[in-house]
């Protein structure tokens, strides 16, 4: 018998498994040309009775150990792909947050027009947002105006804006930053009866309250119940709650969940709750399979 024949059969068995590479089959699909010897001898492996029984009862050990290594492979990727995507979203929250700007800082001049008035800004300025309504009272048409700048568009340089025309009745300016010593919004248009202040949303102190609580709830149901199926749903259910609860930390940058931009807020909590639960769930996965070490016969 010759040396390539050696090693040849040494590597038969895996060849039958399916679990040698592409090259490796090459090569020994070469040889098996020209060996009637080993062509016959992996005949007699795949038309063993035992092999067969092997394979309907019970996976081969070594097809068992590379399935294994393969599924640690693709949850280590994931949680890899979870962990990278929690920090570009939080860093974009943080980069992103929207920096209200007051009238002082916001508007250069204004212009008086035939159906409003003209806004010119300063370089401060690098986004604007106008919201208009009409008034159930009298019918009249109210305008708002609000101006905010980033942290983002400072480093990237980001075009500001220049100026813009409003319409309607009366037409207010914003000013987020004034309302927290009480003060209200900047008239820029129109002569209103009561002067109007705009409020932040508090709809995401409610949902931050409701994952807490869920959280809580949870974790007590979870000692309560000793069937190892359930603890595991309920354990992930809590933390996707509890993903919630630090997702708006980070992005609200504290306790206070009021906000002046609720769809962009609101937006990034879901996306960050996401990947930070994937990441919960990952880990604590994993770490079940270490605590239960699997017996290969």
């Amino acid at each position: 018998m010759s040396k390539e024949c050696e090693i040849i059969r040494d590597l038969l068995p895996l060849y039958a498994e399916g679990l040698t590479s592409k090259a490796s089959n090459e090569w020994i699909e070469e040889h098996l040309n020209t060996c009637p010897e080993c062509t016959k001898l992996l005949e007699q492996m795949r038309q063993t009775p035992q092999m067969e029984e092997i394979e309907t009862e019970k996976e081969l050990p070594l097809k068992a150990l590379s399935k294994t290594y393969r599924r640690k492979n693709r949850s280590l990727a994931v949680l890899i792909a979870a962990i990278a995507a929690s920090v570009l979203i939080s860093l974009y929250a943080w980069l992103s947050a929207p920096r209200y700007l007051t009238y002082e800082q916001a508007v250069a001049r204004t212009e008086e027009t035939a159906d409003g008035v003209r806004v010119f800004f300063t370089d401060a300025v690098h986004h604007i947002h106008t919201d208009s309504y009409t008034e159930a009272e009298d019918g009249s048409v109210n305008t708002d105006l609000e101006c905010w700048t980033s942290t983002l568009d400072s480093l990237w340089h980001a075009e500001t804006q220049s100026d813009v025309q409003l319409k309607g009745d009366v037409i207010y300016y914003r000013d987020n930053k004034a309302k927290a010593d009480g003060e209200t919004d900047v008239i820029l248009h129109g002569s209103p009866d009561t002067p109007a202040s705009s409020l932040r949303r508090l709809s995401l102190n409610y949902y931050l309250l409701m994952a807490a609580a869920l959280t809580l709830i949870l974790g007590v149901i979870r000692a309560l119940v000793h069937d190892r199926k359930a603890e595991d749903l309920i354990t992930e259910i809590a933390m996707v709650s509890l993903s919630w609860c630090i997702a708006t930390v980070i992005v609200e940058r504290g306790l206070g969940a009021a906000t002046w931009s609720l769809i962009r807020d609101f937006s990034l909590i879901t996306l960050l709750c996401a990947s930070l639960s994937t990441v919960m769930i990952s880990l604590f996965h994993r770490r079940r399979e270490r605590n239960s070490i699997p017996v290969v016969s």
